[in-house]
């Protein structure tokens, strides 16, 4: 076995790691859709709207956050619970605002669909132990 391989494996992993916590992807993302949103042809309220992005945009944060400690070798996956659960609470949160206020926008509504999906996947994977 060459040791060399089993380095290079390793500096590629720290690699990608120091990737992810440089660039923000999930509030890249969201931005990119966000921009796509005209605010004219909604028939939702601006304020009802502007609360629902804001959520969103803490859910993003705190998935950044999470993807950011699980490549930190000094953090435990007992550490990182606690955010999972803030994940998980603001999931359930958006999830019931958007019922009431997000209706008749498909845009804004799949918006909310897909970061729930994705929050809701990072939850599942951290409680089956995929990061173990």
């Amino acid at each position: 076995m060459d040791i060399h391989e089993i380095d290079n494996l390793y500096q590629a992993k720290s690699l990608s790691s120091q990737k992810i916590n440089k660039d923000n992807r999930f509030k890249q993302i969201f931005d990119q859709k966000l921009a796509g949103i005209h605010a004219a042809t909604s028939q939702i309220p601006l304020d009802c709207k502007r609360d629902v992005l804001d959520q969103s945009d803490k859910i993003l944060h705190l998935l950044d956050d999470y993807a950011r400690e699980l490549t930190d070798p000094a953090k435990t996956l007992k550490d990182i619970e606690p955010l999972v659960e803030s994940i998980r609470n603001e999931v359930s949160l958006i999830e019931d605002e958007a019922a009431k206020k997000v209706y008749n926008d498909n845009e804004l509504e799949k918006i909310i669909k897909d970061l729930t999906i994705t929050a809701n996947v990072a939850i599942s994977k951290f409680h089956r132990g995929d990061y173990i």
